[in-house]
């Protein structure tokens, strides 16, 4: 019994030792590390086989090689500064320690011993390696240092090149902080080896140090005091590019203040090195912390104090005088930097226009655009194509030749939607559902029987609709695989026959991608074979920011059809927020989702990429070939191969370039203001707004445009300002595209719109002073013109017009039935049409249904000098205004005119309203002509058919 008792107790569990458990944490991190860099490596030669897809590894080593070079300089330089400091330190120590050395001073030794020399050099090179690590996310300025070229323009103040400032000291400031920032921690680091070799004695009441110590530690103080006055020294440039006064630059007070006294820190800073230096001799450090603690007081007062105190009691009571000289520099600077210094100036003046003059112009009227291509226009598209996995994201503005004339096209690509798609699996997501399918277009001036846009197929011819790359695209796909992939509409199966990808030809290569993507379907599916091809940075912005990380991308994509291929075009940017003297551009007015954001004083639209969607390839032309920009010569010489030149292009391409409209907005926002010279800037004395923005919905019990309009003031120039006044937060106009038809030219040019009006504080002053245009056309692409009205009689501007139209009698009754009715009324793009001598305004109607939430063009609104017309078409609008104008303008298609007088009974609300609309109107005319019987009758059959509306919808 005992027998079995012991043998049926329960064996106690052996425990780990504690040896164990440090052994499995040990591998367990070893693990982890080996992980985390295989998955590093992996990284890194997926990335090179990427670059190698697109023949862009000159772009992969070049990078590269730049990082590895700022990484081996400044890691070297710390750690040969740091190892030769230990060094000294190790040789000024004394032989033996005193008898009152610190304890932990001997536990260090005792530790150590004989491994110092490793110590030191482990440390040398561990802060060398955390001081070197960050220097190579500068590689663009090294890059710029290295290649800067010349601006052919030199600054006012100092003579200097521009290049200087946007090339050379932004680099040559890095070095010099950099440097001071590894001589304190230096210096830091010589202290702790000195204390820790017996250099200096931690006793009471104050350290002692020997002499040879103390001399060590003074001629790093002199480097360091020597370092600082050449940080000073450059400051002088700095300031060229600082907010400091009225404008950004130097100014008075900067000029005669502050610069004397950075000159004097300059100054200081090496007199207080050189007395540190004489310590060696003399061993008198009084001097030397007296001249210390005078800079430190003098960084206070005169970088500080005094310039503070010039600008409030000299320039201040005398601004305009005193900051002229700057204001002028930096007007010019502003002008140049932003590209506004070559706009080409216009007058034009518009007086009365007939109805023989409209009708003698129907070629301007037929350019006029009824949809407008925002995110409203795109859902409309996407839900007309009905595809279930594609969508329709964007709506771009383009031209194209339609029935024998180049009018604007609305052009919607089929983009790839996963959400959407059926198939959910991985092969469904990343094998079979692969590609956008081609393009949706229709006539931008047209609408059907229905108010919806004029589809049409044969404006574009696309004979390769696969969008393998395109702007929403993310993740990875596979091509040519086992499984087939889903065919566009129309075309029975899809074989990829482009090069775009990495072929997974080997094991070594699918497994490098499964861990980078961390998918391990990428090895395990046998659908992929030798032949497949791994498609990944399928956005196409991305695309080109991988191989050209230093431009600024255009936020706005937009497809052209090029020799059947769909090829989406970027603008790139090349900017700066060096440019001396200029002042930073104001991006309040972009659109969100802009790429132009940011701080920036220079921009110039310099690169047209492109991104071949079926292939992926990519295309970055240099387009500076009549204005060469600094700026891209620089890059263009870093990477010799990246860029194509513009001569290159091809016709096909260049005849869809569009100015960027985010680039305009920058622009006409500067030009406002900056069109100037010195003496009006100051006083914004015959200066211009951006104009406001009309309102997109109709305002509810809307009133006569004299209310929202200053009419007191009819001359341009304002009063003059005590200071520097602003444009108020209100929205401005958006600018458009348009096909637009200059005055005295037969021809119309494809070009962006954005109209001026009389700068005021609180925008009193909404009249039309001025609008620009930007063509596009190849033969004048990038032209600026400004069309300057007379300032004597100035005509309504966009947002009197706008308000006008929302106050007009039948326009507010038909968005109050419509609203009534459960829809929802919009109106579209206010668009100025300067027809013969006299000048039109017309904007669309937009009616969406709750319901279905659809944008359709019910109406479309025309002002002329105060009258506005409503029509169900362009020209019934416009007859309103010029009765007897019969001239078909085509904006609408396949019309039918047939409208019930009298109520069926199975009429929907819509023709209900409709026909009450038409009640409504008979109305009116009795009432002009006096008869109130009639009126009274109307009212009542209207008010019923309303009513009956009403009824049906709520059941």
């Amino acid at each position: 019994m005992a027998n079995s008792s012991e043998s049926s107790a329960p064996t106690p569990r052996r425990r780990m030792s504690d040896r164990g458990r440090v052994a499995l944490i040990i591998a367990a991190v070893v693990l982890v590390g080996l992980l985390l860099s295989a998955r590093m490596l992996a990284g890194f030669y997926v990335d090179y086989l990427w670059h190698q897809s697109v023949d862009r590894t000159d772009v992969f080593w070049g990078v590269l090689w730049s990082k590895v070079t700022l990484f081996a300089m400044f890691g070297g330089a710390f750690i040969a500064l740091a190892v030769v400091n230990l060094i000294i330190a190790d040789r000024l120590a004394p032989t033996a320690f005193s008898a009152n050395t610190h304890p932990v001073v001997e536990r260090f030794h005792e530790f150590f011993g004989h491994r110092l020399k490793l110590l030191r050099i482990a440390v040398a090179v561990v802060l060398g390696l955390l001081f070197a690590i960050p220097t190579m996310a500068r590689w663009q300025d090294w890059e710029m240092f290295r290649n800067s070229k010349s601006f052919g323009i030199s600054d006012p103040r100092f003579g200097n090149d521009v290049g200087f400032y946007m090339f050379k000291l932004p680099f040559v400031t890095f070095v010099v902080d950099w440097l001071f920032i590894a001589l304190v921690f230096i210096i830091i680091l010589v202290i702790l080896t000195h204390v820790l070799s017996g250099g200096i004695v931690l006793q009471p009441p104050r350290p002692k140090l020997r002499r040879a110590t103390k001399a060590h530690i003074a001629v790093l103080l002199t480097l360091l005091a020597l370092v600082k006055a050449g940080d000073y020294w450059l400051t002088r440039y700095e300031l060229t590019t600082a907010n400091r006064g009225a404008v950004r630059g130097i100014t008075y007070a900067v000029d005669n203040a502050q610069l004397p006294a950075v000159l004097l820190l300059a100054m200081i800073a090496v007199l207080t090195g050189a007395l540190y230096l004489t310590t060696l001799k003399t061993d008198r450090w009084r001097p030397a912390v007296v001249a210390s603690a005078l800079w430190a007081l003098v960084a206070l007062i005169g970088g500080i104090i005094y310039p503070a105190a010039v600008q409030s009691l000299v320039v201040k009571p005398n601004q305009t005088e005193k900051e002229a000289k700057y204001i002028a520099w930096n007007i010019e600077a502003t002008r140049h930097a932003l590209g506004i210094d070559n706009v080409e100036v216009r007058e034009v003046d518009y007086g009365a226009l007939t109805r023989s003059e409209v009708s003698a112009n129907v070629a301007a009227l037929q350019d006029v655009r009824l949809w407008r291509p925002d995110a409203k226009t795109a859902v409309r598209f996407r839900t007309d194509d009905g595809a279930s996995d594609t969508t329709v994201l964007d709506v771009d503005v383009d031209r194209y030749e339609v029935d024998g004339r180049v009018q604007q096209v609305l052009v919607g690509a089929r983009e790839l939607d996963l959400d959407q798609v059926g198939n959910r699996s991985w092969q469904g997501l990343h094998l079979i559902n692969t590609h956008g399918c081609g393009l949706v277009t229709a006539p931008a001036s047209q609408v059907n029987a229905d108010d919806k846009p004029a589809y049409r197929t044969d404006i574009v011819d696309v004979t390769q609709p696969e969008l393998y790359f395109s702007p929403s695209l993310s993740g990875y796909s596979i091509v040519n695989t086992s499984v087939d992939e889903r065919a566009c509409n129309g075309r029975e199966d899809v074989t990829y026959e482009g090069d775009a990808g990495v072929r997974l030809n080997s094991v070594f290569r699918r497994l490098a991608f499964a861990l980078d993507e961390l998918d391990y379907n990428l090895i395990g599916s046998s659908a992929i074979d030798d032949n497949s091809r791994l498609l990944s940075i399928r956005d196409v912005r991305e695309r080109v920011k991988t191989v050209a990380p230093f431009l600024t991308l255009d936020g706005d994509p937009y497809p052209v059809v090029i020799d059947g291929t769909v090829v989406w075009v970027i603008d790139g940017y090349t900017t700066s927020n060096r440019y001396p003297f200029g002042e930073p551009a104001d991006t309040s007015q972009l659109a969100g989702g802009s790429g132009l954001g940011g701080n920036f004083n220079y921009v110039r639209n310099s690169v047209k990429a492109t991104v071949n969607a079926y292939d992926g390839s990519i295309t970055l032309y240099a387009m500076d070939s009549a204005e060469p920009d600094p700026v891209l010569e620089v890059w263009r010489s870093a990477f010799p191969d990246l860029f194509t030149p513009a001569s290159e292009m091809p016709d096909t391409l260049r005849e869809h370039l569009r100015y960027p409209e985010e680039l305009f907005r920058v622009q006409t926002t500067a030009y406002s203001k900056y069109r100037l010279d010195a003496a009006d800037f100051f006083a914004r004395r015959g200066a211009w707004s951006v104009s406001l923005a009309p309102r997109e919905q109709p305002t509810k019990n809307a009133v006569s445009t004299s209310a929202t309009t200053d009419t007191t003031n009819t001359s341009e120039d304002t009063a003059v300002q005590t200071d520097f006044a602003s444009d108020s937060d209100a929205a401005r106009f958006v600018p458009y595209y348009t096909m637009f038809h200059a005055e005295g030219s037969d021809e119309a040019t494809f070009a962006m719109f954005r109209p001026f009006s009389p700068f005021s504080a609180s925008d009193q002053r909404k009249e039309l002073v001025a609008y620009m245009v930007a063509d596009s056309d190849p033969g004048n692409y990038g032209q600026l013109i400004a069309y300057v009205l007379p300032a004597g009689s100035l005509p309504d501007g966009p947002f009197t017009v706008g308000a006008a139209m929302d106050a007009d009698g039948q326009v507010s009754r038909e968005a109050t039935l419509l609203d009534s009715a459960g829809s929802t009324v919009e109106y579209g793009d206010l668009q100025m049409l300067p027809v013969g001598d006299g000048l039109l305004w017309m904007r669309p109607f937009y009616v969406e249904s709750q319901e279905a939430g659809q944008r359709t063009v019910k109406y479309v609104i025309v002002e002329y000098n105060g009258d506005v017309g409503l029509g169900s078409s362009f020209a019934e609008a416009l007859a309103v205004i010029f009765p007897g104008f019969s001239t078909p303008v085509g904006d609408v298609v396949n019309e039918d005119t047939g409208t019930p007088s009298t109520p069926s009974d199975n009429a929907t609300p819509e023709e209900l309203l409709q026909q009450a609309e038409q009640l409504f109107d008979d109305a009116d005319a009795a009432l002009k002509d006096g008869d109130w019987a009639t009126y009274g009758e109307k009212i009542t059959a209207a008010r019923e058919l309303v009513k009956q509306a009403l009824d049906m919808l709520n059941g």
